[in-house]
């Protein structure tokens, strides 16, 4: 039963860090900014996730990395990702994965994945398999996901002058979010919960803070921030119940849990080759 637990929680939680939501408008510079993402030929992007688990009265503190270069028309990405992560006071690296993907002319990419630093794999895939590994689209995403945003000024963003927003994405959005990406799905066949216990798992769940920083001089979405803590402690929580977790012996929260996205280069993205090695693997 633990074992279930933790893989129904994992599953809630990688799905989760790439889904939009239902929403999306506003007035200038917000609706600008969205515009000019639609248009994005290329761009460079880091995406950082901040969490921390605690289990059983300890903490397990990770950092996810994630850097992406995408050039489009035709398409083309790399894609590196390494987690460092804490326990008991020492600090672990885990295995990373690097990642190559290009057009094949019939329609769909040819993808080639590095694991661990071990030998290239080589794989075909479709459209939509890759559009999570795309971060124009991740960043058009998440504003989406955002119903409404308020002004709160201005920042300087990595040395450049930028517009901030805030705002929220609500429970029943979440809701709606896993159900229609299919998390409710996986967690219910991992975890061997009922359509009745998935909505009750569901319930009473929190907002999600957001904040977006928009460039003043070329309408850029440059960075975006979501505190996702409260609402995915929650999510966990109400699986704990639902699962059984306290009768199994498990304890579990989300201290934190804190993504943010940071667009850069855009449309002059960094230039990158395939290496040959990846290119030859069979």
């Amino acid at each position: 039963m633990k074992k279930k637990i933790l893989s129904g929680v994992l599953v809630m939680l990688m799905t989760l860090t790439a889904c939009g939501g239902p929403g999306g408008g506003g007035d200038d510079p917000l609706s600008a900014a969205r515009a000019n993402m639609d248009a994005v030929t290329s761009m460079d992007g880091t995406m950082v996730m901040e969490l921390d688990m605690e289990i059983a009265g300890e903490v397990m503190e990770s950092v996810t990395t994630m850097n992406m270069t995408v050039f489009n028309d035709p398409m083309r990405l790399k894609m590196d990702m390494s987690m460092e992560v804490g326990l008991m006071g020492e600090a672990v690296t885990v295995p990373y994965m690097a990642l190559y993907a290009e057009e094949d002319g019939a329609g769909g990419y040819t993808m080639y994945l590095q694991q661990d630093g071990s030998g290239w794999q080589v794989q075909q895939a479709t459209p939509a398999e890759l559009e999570e590994y795309d971060f124009s689209g991740e960043m058009g995403g998440y504003m989406d996901s955002v119903a409404s945003f308020t002004q709160a000024g201005t920042e300087l963003v990595d040395g450049v002058e930028a517009y901030k927003y805030t705002g929220a994405i609500t429970g029943r959005e979440m809701e709606e979010v896993m159900r229609s990406s299919g998390a409710l799905d996986s967690m219910g066949g991992s975890l061997g919960l009922s359509g009745s216990e998935l909505e009750s798992m569901l319930s009473g769940l929190g907002d999600i803070t957001v904040s977006l920083w928009i460039s003043q001089e070329d309408l850029f979405p440059i960075r975006y921030e979501m505190d996702m803590t409260g609402i995915m402690d929650a999510l966990v929580q109400n699986i704990m119940e639902s699962a059984g977790g306290a009768e199994a012996g498990l304890a579990m929260r989300i201290p934190k849990m804190v993504i943010v996205l940071t667009c850069s280069n855009i449309n002059s993205a960094t230039e990158f080759t395939i290496p040959d090695e990846a290119r030859s693997a069979s």
